[in-house]
């Protein structure tokens, strides 16, 4: 058994222990500081590489200014080694000054402010700009600062030549004798105004919104162009052109606004207006001699109209008053007087066409449109015209089109028959060839946008062509005026190609002529095709019927009203006459049932016929009501049908046409 050992034994063995765990300790402790002191060279070194990567030139400062730690675009900057800067105060490394500091130093001022301050200095032809940064520890107790050096000189070079090309931009803006200025687009604030505008204005109104300044409005303008200058990505459209007023200069201008960027890189609009008030007042003049050039024309064209209108209406009237004066004689002489009255039927129909073929000029008649089928019209006027024209003319036909177009066949054959006509006459001396084709063409709108009512698309083109001496220059502008003709008085009255133009216009075509003295003239007809319809044709009644039905007859003029009634009583109807249609009215009133049809002029004192037919039918709903007229603007296919009028009938009355539309129409009510 072991003694226990002594407590001397025991302090020593303790003490031992002691040494032993503080030499460990110890080492241990070297240890860790090694490796915390590595790891610390490792952190600065990284930390120093970094700062000395960056290009600007950085330092840092204790709050005396003296510079702790610098990089190396520091040391390059001020061409100094490391051990020459550090320890020093800034103001002495940076500007070579030996005083505390510079005037306006941002340390001084960042070490009050503690925040961010700033200064440009110049150095070496460069310039810098200085930003220190206050370094804050705790209870926002002040440890020192960051330097920081940025190189602006590219930045203020820029900037110099940008304000240079600005500043040159605005004096040629102010050299040019037109209205400019720039104002922001978003809020209207006039930027820039130059020297024309000014004196034009009488006034600077830079720093106002424009549409106050300008226009004296309590807010932007309406048709304000700032939307249309900047498409939906912000990028400007291009140049917005446009006319307009001003009431503060009473002067008109041509605007051009467009949107550019500005000094500061914003978006505004430009504004270039000249004044066009001088162009507008010779416009105006322009016009109003033109309008009086239209105006002399349109007399001379009267002229020659009425001279024409005269001319042919006394030959009708010298054969209507001959030939009854013969009748009338044979009459008392209890002879037979048949072929004079014929002849006054006759005379009597040529003035009824001579009135159909001027209103056809003036077009305000309605003809007979139905889809038809021009080509074989063609070949039927081809026919005629074969035995009216001499042996040496030529007629080569080209029908290559069976295309249908909404017209009246009788014009359009009318058509045919006189530019044919036309062309045989400019051939008849040394003959020639007529060439007729029919061809089909697409119409573009460059080529339609010339001629009223005409719409691009498909058309059927209808070529008719001489190879005669061609139209003399100095008649061209004339050939489709009314009764101008190169022909003598017995060989045409020079409606032709006025009618032509007419019914071609009426159809919404158009006539073109090309002329020359080598190869003649040609005319060519351009109507459009219409595919949703069949072609059908007239048919022709053969047989008058008459009735016993009871007619009422309105008209103003007691002549016609008495033969109306002796016209219908011979087909059977009974009839009544009035002259006045106030009376007619009266007699409708209290007689409401007795009558079966009511015909009605149409122009009369106190009442027109439309306003007649409004109040019979007020009475009686289903009463039939027949307009007859000898020219009404008034009448049109729409006021008939609102109307609800059954029929309209163009004096002078033709008998057969006249009892023909009455049965139709009492026909059409019994059956209704």
């Amino acid at each position: 058994m072991q003694s226990k050992p002594s407590y001397q034994e025991l302090q020593a063995r303790i003490e031992y222990l002691e040494k032993q765990v503080a030499t460990g300790c110890k080492n241990r402790n070297a240890t860790r500081q090694n490796r915390a002191e590595k790891e610390l060279k490792a952190a600065s070194k990284r930390w120093q590489d970094t700062f000395n990567a960056m290009s600007e030139p950085l330092a840092l400062l204790d709050t005396q200014g003296i510079i702790l730690q610098c990089n190396s675009a520091l040391l390059r900057l001020v061409d100094m080694p490391e051990q020459g800067v550090i320890g020093r105060h800034c103001w002495q490394v940076i500007h070579g000054s030996s005083i505390c500091a510079i005037p306006d130093c941002p340390s001084k001022r960042a070490q009050m402010s503690r925040s961010r301050e700033t200064t440009v200095i110049d150095r070496d032809n460069r310039r810098y700009e200085i930003a220190v940064d206050p370094q804050l520890g705790d209870h926002d107790q002040l440890i020192g600062f960051v330097h920081i050096m940025s190189d602006i000189t590219p930045r203020e070079r820029a900037a110099q030549a940008l304000q240079s090309s600005h500043q040159t931009f605005l004096t040629v803006l102010d050299s040019i004798d037109a209205t400019i200025y720039v104002a922001d687009m978003a809020t209207h604030e006039i930027l820039f105004m130059n020297r024309h505008m000014k004196e034009t204005l009488n006034g600077d109104f830079t720093g106002q919104a424009c549409w106050r300044a300008f226009k004296g409005r309590s807010g932007p303008c309406s048709r304000c162009s700032n939307s249309q200058l900047i498409d939906k990505n912000g990028n400007p459209t291009g140049v917005l052109m446009y006319e307009g007023f001003n009431k503060r200069t009473g002067r008109w201008y041509l605007n051009y606004d467009r949107a550019i960027k500005w000094i500061d890189d914003r978006m505004v609009r430009l504004q270039v207006a000249t004044d066009i008030t001088q162009l507008k007042d010779m416009e105006q003049q322009r016009r109003h001699t033109e309008q009086q050039l239209r105006q002399a024309q349109k007399m001379e064209a009267i002229g020659t109209l009425a001279g024409g209108i005269a001319h042919d209406f006394n030959n009708i009237l010298s054969a209507i008053m001959g030939y009854s004066e013969l009748a009338l004689d044979d009459a008392l002489h209890n002879r037979t007087s048949a072929n004079y009255i014929r002849e006054v039927v006759k005379a009597g129909g040529r003035a009824r066409d001579l009135v159909h073929q001027i209103l056809t000029f003036s077009r305000q008649t309605e003809a007979e449109s139905k889809p038809i089928q021009v080509k074989p019209i063609v070949k039927e006027a081809l026919k005629l015209l074969r035995a009216s024209l001499p042996s040496t003319i030529e007629i080569r036909p080209a029908l290559d089109s069976d295309a249908i177009v909404q017209a009246d066949p009788i014009q359009i054959h009318q058509v045919i028959m006189n530019l044919c006509t036309n062309a045989g006459h400019a051939m008849r001396d040394q003959g020639g060839i007529l060439t007729v084709e029919l061809t089909e063409e697409t119409l573009t709108p460059e080529f339609t946008n010339h001629y009223n009512e005409m719409t691009s698309g498909e058309h059927l083109k209808i070529v008719i062509a001489d190879n005669g001496p061609g139209i003399p220059p100095s008649i061209m502008e004339k050939i489709f005026d009314p009764y101008f003709t190169t022909k003598h008085k017995e060989e045409g009255t020079g409606m032709g190609l006025a009618v032509v133009q007419g019914i071609v216009q009426n159809c919404r075509g158009a006539i073109t002529v090309c002329n020359s003295a080598e190869k003649g003239a040609k005319f060519s007809v351009y109507l459009p095709i219409i595919h949703t319809a069949q072609p059908v044709s007239v048919q022709l009644e053969a047989v008058v019927p008459g009735g016993n039905e009871r007619i009422l007859v309105v008209d103003d003029e007691p002549p016609l009203a008495d033969l109306s009634k002796k016209i219908m009583e011979r087909f059977g109807y009974r009839v009544s006459t009035r002259t006045s249609s106030i009376e007619a009215l009266e007699l409708f009133k209290r007689q409401p049932g007795e009558y079966d049809l009511v015909v009605t002029d149409m122009t009369m004192p106190h009442m027109t016929g439309d306003v007649l037919a409004r109040k019979l039918m007020a009475i009686r709903p289903d009463i039939p009501v027949v307009i007859c007229t000898g020219y009404s603007e008034k009448i049109n296919p729409e006021l008939l049908e609102h109307l609800n009028i059954k029929a309209l009938v163009l004096k002078p009355i033709i008998r057969n046409e006249l009892m023909l539309t009455i049965r139709q129409v009492l026909d059409d009510a019994k059956d209704g």
